[in-house]
């Protein structure tokens, strides 16, 4: 428990560095109109970035926490940049989201309109429609969730695999006790008979 601790710290720390560095190198865009890194760009980044905190408990909540910050980012003008808080939160979506369809129907309507929110977010703070950085969102985004699920998927079936493995360990271990029982029966019986 204190290792998992450790490493969501760790992961939500590293999140919070590269957000601030991303708004104080100028972003990916370099725009020279945008909004310089000041204490409210920093407290976005740390709102963008803790939520990571709960991504084992609430990997939903998680991501619509991070989105949020990022998409106020992109409506005060920011450097632009990815959202890195949100795309790490909706890989953990994929590993950690609960498994059923209706489930799956909720989380996939949440993240679409996150997505819109962002993207709308990253038009209005620069008064245009992003049309290429919103497919590329569109791409690392539902990369991220994708990988978080393809991982979980590996996952259950190495554990599936494991599982049989003891079953079947278990069964030969009995089919084992069971033949040694019936060759020391007919022994014993041989015995009997020859005396």
């Amino acid at each position: 428990m204190r290792r998992e601790r450790a490493i969501d710290i760790g992961i939500a720390l590293v999140v919070f560095a590269l957000t601030v560095a991303t708004l104080a190198s100028g972003g990916v865009a370099n725009d020279p109109d945008a909004r310089s890194l000041d204490a409210l760009g920093v407290v976005l980044a740390a709102l963008a970035s803790l939520p990571l905190l709960a991504r084992r408990t609430a990997p939903l909540a998680a991501f619509a926490a991070a989105a949020t910050a990022s998409a106020a980012i992109n409506v005060l003008e920011y450097q632009p940049g990815p959202p890195i808080g949100a795309t790490v939160a909706l890989f953990f979506v994929g590993l950690y989201g609960a498994r059923s369809r209706e489930s799956g129907r909720l989380t996939a309507v949440v993240i679409a309109f996150f997505f819109l929110v962002h993207v709308t977010a990253a038009g209005y703070g620069r008064d245009q429609f992003p049309v290429v950085p919103a497919l590329f969102g569109a791409l690392v985004w539902g990369g991220a969730w994708v990988l978080g699920d393809r991982v979980r998927l590996r996952r259950e079936r190495v554990a599936n695999l494991e599982e049989r493995a003891r079953q079947a360990e278990r069964e030969t271990a009995r089919e084992r006790r069971l033949a040694a029982a019936e060759e020391r029966t007919r022994i014993a019986r041989d015995l009997h008979d020859s005396a």
